[in-house]
């Protein structure tokens, strides 16, 4: 989340569809224990140039979307800023945290490609950044960054191939710097570059198979701790990187009996190399 909690990491510009799945978990997934929330991001209108820009007291955002090729290709471009340290200068003096500061930005886009009927390359960025402080003397920070593809293409009839690849990261950090040599820098981020091949078929009008193998590799910086400014007696020191690769194939089978009762069964082997 943003701000502390105030605002969602998604931007409802930016969002076509949303599904919860809470018990029955699709097998492509795999290791979760509660719950997989799929979100499905927006395509940019091909037909005409569109936008749209909003003003509040605490956040802005503004999303354009741009037909390059019309009904062939399309970008659409979306971001978000926050000016919300006025809030924390209203608080009393006795909470502490009257001179604090916090702000998010994010910026996203999408680039949609329809060479024809049978297939599509989708293409999604995402940047954020949230910086926030309770005392001048403090500081604390985390972004997001990711970029992925997918192409979708129909085979026959009967059956589609889906393969997507990405890779996103994350990082962290506090920095203390109450006491001029003793003033210090945690942090610590992580790598995931992933990749997929997702088969869906139609045996008949109601059974469908799906199936695929998917991988995702780790790369884990578990934690940096070093000086900050020329006053700091702080000694740098660094944990290992620690890498990992998860590997899975899966194939499930669904096929709805009546009206009310569906049957979905599957199966999933994963491997985990560390």
């Amino acid at each position: 989340s943003h701000l502390c909690g105030l605002f969602t990491s998604f931007n409802s510009d930016a969002v076509e569809d949303v599904e919860l799945f809470k018990s029955s978990i699709p097998v492509e997934y795999g290791g979760r224990i509660s719950s997989v929330l799929k979100v499905v991001s927006k395509e940019a209108n091909m037909q005409k140039l569109t936008g749209s820009a909003s003003i509040g007291v605490l956040t802005s955002k503004a999303t354009i979307e741009i037909p390059i090729v019309k009904d062939k290709m399309s970008l659409l471009l979306n971001g978000r800023t926050t000016y919300s340290d006025w809030i924390l200068k209203k608080l009393p003096e006795k909470s502490g945290y009257k001179d604090g500061t916090a702000n998010f930005y994010d910026v996203g886009g999408v680039l949609t490609w329809k060479p024809n009927s049978q297939n599509r390359l989708k293409v999604n960025g995402y940047l954020s950044n949230d910086k926030f402080s309770f005392r001048s003397d403090d500081s604390y920070g985390y972004q997001n960054a990711n970029i992925s593809a997918e192409w979708r293409s129909v085979l026959n009839e009967k059956m589609t191939a889906t393969l997507s690849a990405g890779l996103d990261h994350y990082d962290y950090f506090n920095e203390d710097r109450a006491t001029p040599s003793m003033a210090a820098r945690l942090s610590f981020g992580i790598d995931q570059l992933w990749g997929k091949l997702h088969f869906r078929h139609r045996l008949t009008e109601k059974q469908v198979i799906t199936y695929g193998i998917s991988m995702q590799h780790y790369n884990v910086q578990a934690g940096k701790y070093e000086p900050v400014g020329d006053a700091s007696y702080i000694k740098s020191d660094q944990l290992q990187h620690e890498k990992a690769l998860e590997s899975a194939a899966y194939l499930s089978y669904e096929c709805p009996l009546t009206e009310k009762l569906t049957v979905s069964a599957g199966l999933r082997y994963s491997m985990f190399n560390a």
